[in-house]
């Protein structure tokens, strides 16, 4: 006799077979984002942002918040790589006929925007303003220059990348305008 009573076996042999099938998804996933890195990337990016969006919205009803963005420095491609939560001001991004452009990676909280329509009402950290989505356009992430902004509708807006996608969005924003 082993010693071992048969619920300790069972339960060995559970745990057994559960980490053999975590060692195996493990695999297919490493496998899958070294041979298909931009399918992962997307797929990745549509569960997350469904996560985020559903989220947004359980609060908003909840508690009647906003999504919120933080705004952060100007500056170039260095500040936007810092990935602290806010939104740079791309200084590369200026033209006279767009607006004030505000990026994020999406990895770094930027694809908060990535599921906003027309319509959508948000706020700015610190600022009392509500902003309506009053344009949305998307670009390339290669070769897209500021001429294929022009006429970008609001005051200003933000800007993020699709997962695995060579695509980017840009949001415009605009104050609500308030009744009087």
């Amino acid at each position: 006799m082993s010693g071992k009573s048969p619920r300790r076996r069972r339960r060995g042999r559970v745990l057994g077979a559960l980490g053999a099938v975590l060692f195996v998804s493990g695999a297919a996933l490493g496998t899958a984002t070294l041979l298909a890195p931009d399918e992962v990337a997307y797929h990745y990016g549509n569960v997350r942002t469904s996560l985020i969006d559903t989220a947004a919205d359980i609060r908003e009803q909840a508690t009647g918040e906003l999504p919120t963005v933080r705004l952060g420095v100007s500056g170039h491609i260095p500040e936007l790589d810092r990935c602290d939560g806010t939104f740079t001001h791309m200084a590369s991004y200026e033209h006279p006929e767009v607006p004030p452009i505000w990026a994020a990676h999406n990895n770094c909280q930027g694809d908060v925007i990535l599921t906003w329509e027309i319509g959508q009402h948000v706020q700015v950290e610190g600022d009392e303003t509500v902003y309506e989505v009053v344009d949305i356009r998307h670009t390339p992430k290669v070769w897209a220059t500021t001429d294929d902004l022009a006429g970008l509708g609001g005051d200003f807006a933000l800007q993020t990348c699709f997962y695995g996608q060579d695509r980017m969005q840009f949001v415009g924003l605009a104050p609500v305008a308030q009744p009087g």
